[in-house]
């Protein structure tokens, strides 16, 4: 397989957004010459921010907003370049409208810097290079060119990549459904005594960070795969893969399952050979799935399955043989996955409107933004800040000694001011770094003087990479930007001052701005204490309602259109909480408070997912063995229970002891006889999941409680 081919999809990505830089540029400059070129190319470059990886259909919706909007940017400098108090204006209107973008949240992220970067570009055409009116329209239609061209091209290499991303989507998952397992490998490995001796059991925090994250990485492999299998030819590789991937997703909440009674197992011999078979059977199917993913990825042949030795569970307790039954489930899917990508005549396990159904929408409603339109909106916040530091950056560069690259102070503001505290500091660290590693390269390639073709390829190398690495590493995207800008300007308007000094004054601008991005993070701000509650309300609307679907998973087991949406809305909201615990380490130690007790509420809820997906693989994989007339009314009544318990206000007064069940406390410490019948060992599932629900409302009313910034 050729290497390119190899690379991992978002750098595939940037590959392809390169080349189709330099073959417009390349183009234009064949038809209408250098200015020409330099133009279109900054037409281009600002559209192809929004160029991800998605499937064709997605693209008009990404490309079409960033091609309007950085064309709209382009036409508004050039009507504001020649009277500086309308083209602050202009980058204050800029700033604001950008930002509000994020009201989409994560795919609108691109369309801001699509905006941002045509500001920046077109300003850096009119600096020290006035235009008059036949000038500046025939520039802006070069700009229109680029960006129109740009579209073009991110839309027909999306159809010759559509292939190799949903391929590697699967790969992603693959690895990353391995590593979680891992994970829960160590964390079962440590709960043997030896390990217990060396240092206390881990805490689980790590591992509902790790289930909240994997989380992100299904979506994007549902919505390039659940969206195609609809007019995928019958045994076609992509029905395949979609196959394969509803799967792993099942195979996660085996996983899941998996952790149940493990802290409530006896200290002895039959127990910790338990564990060591359950830690050992983990690491073998992380092995397989590793397997299968590198295969995928190089396009070789899949590997056999390595069937792993048969160990015989204890029988005298009915924890290990319900682990042991959970254990062999979880290597069942295993091996479906493995046939799923060689059995062409498969079925879907899914009817594909259905799986449709999962796919992230991909137009452009106005509700996101209208309900960021309040004044504790973050977004709104972000909006509001952002523009009061570009308007601050835009005069203080104006005042500067050197004041021929005024825009690259606004450059520097805009990509470092992020929506939350945490990711600005990281962002000002990356791009101070970064700026500096892409000054040097700059001094060095201007100082040997290169042809225009030379500088149009480092620009187009530079693009790639920058683009490639935006969420991988944002040091490698610093670095690249700082080229491609360089590189860009003195393509408008060649310096007459020594490299080194223009990337002097290039590193101070950095510099500079990264220090007002950094200070007016602390303008109207919104800690992420103050989102808490409304993060947790939706946390446990989410968990009754996927409890609901849980608890019926028996009755409409093959058609439910509902439940995987409410699965995945659990995993959502545990990511963005995640998410927020961690940004709270960056803030200020006043506006900290409520960390210990979130913290909480995650392995509350990392555990209350645990007993529904064990309840699930009852209902589903022995539904057989139970009886209705016993399961049905305890079906209904836990079900009134968890809705009762998870769906009251949160507000309520946190010093409150949650109600208490004595007959769940009776059926919780009466385990099933072993070899029991599945019904007993049902309602102690379920009597733990009531037990479970109680904690977790209880973790959200202290939350709920804690002073507000």
């Amino acid at each position: 397989m050729p290497f390119p081919w190899r690379l991992p999809a978002p750098l595939l990505n940037g590959a392809s957004v390169g080349v189709g830089l330099a073959v417009i540029t390349a183009v234009v400059a064949s038809i209408g010459g250098m200015p020409a070129a330099v133009a279109a190319s900054s037409g281009a470059a600002a559209a192809s921010v929004a160029d991800t990886v998605s499937t064709p259909r997605a693209k008009t919706s990404q490309m079409v907003p960033a091609v309007m909007g950085s064309v709209l940017v382009a036409a508004l400098v050039a009507l504001t370049h020649a009277n500086l108090l309308a083209l602050t204006l202009c980058v204050l209107a800029v700033s604001f409208t950008s930002v509000m973008w994020n009201a989409w949240g994560k795919r609108g992220g691109p369309q801001t810097f699509a905006m941002v970067l045509s500001l920046i570009f077109q300003m850096a055409a009119y600096t020290s290079h006035p235009m008059d009116a036949g000038a500046t329209w025939q520039h802006l239609g070069w700009v229109t060119t680029g960006a129109l061209s740009l579209a073009v091209w991110s839309h027909l290499s999306a159809m010759m990549l559509a292939g190799r991303y949903r391929t590697l989507a699967l790969v992603d998952s693959l690895r990353a459904l391995s590593q979680l397992m891992r994970t829960q490998a160590a964390w079962t490995t440590s709960l043997l005594p030896e390990a217990q001796a060396a240092q206390p059991a881990p805490s689980l925090l790590p591992m509902v960070r790790q289930q909240a994250a994997i989380a992100d990485v299904f979506q994007s492999a549902r919505d390039l795969l659940y969206s195609q299998a609809a007019k995928a030819p019958k045994g076609s590789r992509t029905l395949r893969l979609t196959s394969a991937l509803f799967h792993i997703v099942n195979l996660r909440d085996v996983v899941l399952a998996c952790q149940l009674d493990l802290d409530s197992l006896p200290l002895d011999a039959h127990a910790q050979r338990g564990l060591q078979t359950l830690a050992q059977t983990l690491v073998h199917q992380a092995d397989q799935l590793d397997a299968i993913a590198l295969a995928l990825r190089n396009n070789t042949r899949l590997p056999e399955p390595v069937p792993l030795p048969a160990r015989p569970w204890p029988e005298h307790d009915a924890r290990l043989i319900s682990l042991g039954r959970r254990t062999r489930h979880m290597v069942q899917i295993g091996e479906d996955i493995a046939n799923s990508l060689v059995k062409t005549s498969q079925p879907l396990p899914m009817n594909p409107a259905v799986l449709l159904t999962l796919v992230s929408p991909n137009d452009w409603t106005l509700a996101p933004l209208r309900d960021q339109l309040n004044w504790q909106s973050p977004v709104l916040r972000h909006a509001l800040r952002a523009t009061l530091a570009m308007g601050c950056a835009d005069a203080l560069a104006h005042w500067l000694p050197w004041t021929s690259h005024s825009h690259w102070l606004l450059m520097t503001v805009a990509v470092v001011m992020r929506g939350n505290l945490e990711q600005t500091l990281a962002r000002r660290d990356a791009r101070i770094l970064g700026t500096l590693v892409g000054c040097v390269l700059a001094s060095a390639l201007l100082w040997l003087n290169p042809g225009a073709a030379w500088l149009f390829a480092v620009l187009a190398l530079s693009l790639s990479l920058a683009h490639g690495y935006v969420q991988r590493d944002y040091r490698i995207t610093a670095a690249s930007g700082a080229l491609l800008a360089l590189l860009q300007a003195h393509l408008f308007t060649p310096s007459h001052h020594p490299a080194l000094f223009v990337a002097g004054e290039r590193l101070a601008d950095t510099l500079i701005g990264a220090g007002l991005a950094w200070a007016f993070s602390y303008v109207l701000p919104s800690w992420e204490q103050g989102r808490l509650p409304a993060l947790v309300r939706r946390l446990l609307t989410a968990q009754a309602r996927y409890a609901h679907h849980v608890l019926r998973w028996h009755q409409t087991h093959a058609q439910s259109t509902q439940r995987s949406h409410a699965r995945r809305e659990v995993y959502d909201v545990l990511w963005l909480l995640a998410q927020a615990l961690e940004r709270m380490k960056k803030e200020p130690k006043r506006v900290r408070s409520g960390g210990i007790e979130l913290e909480t509420v995650l392995i509350r809820s990392h555990r209350l997912i645990s007993h529904l997906a064990g309840i699930k693989g009852l209902l589903t994989m022995r539904q057989s063995d139970l009886d209705p007339a016993l399961i049905q009314p305890a079906l209904q009544h836990t079900e009134q229970a968890l809705v009762s318990l998870l769906t009251q206000p949160v507000e309520a007064d946190a010093t409150a002891s949650p109600p208490s069940s004595d007959t769940n406390a009776d059926i919780i410490l009466a385990l099933p006889a072993a070899n029991a019948a599945p019904g007993p060992w049902l309602l102690h599932r379920l009597a733990q999941t009531v037990d479970e629900a109680q904690a977790l409302a209880h973790a959200a009313q202290a939350v709920a409680q804690q002073p507000r910034p």
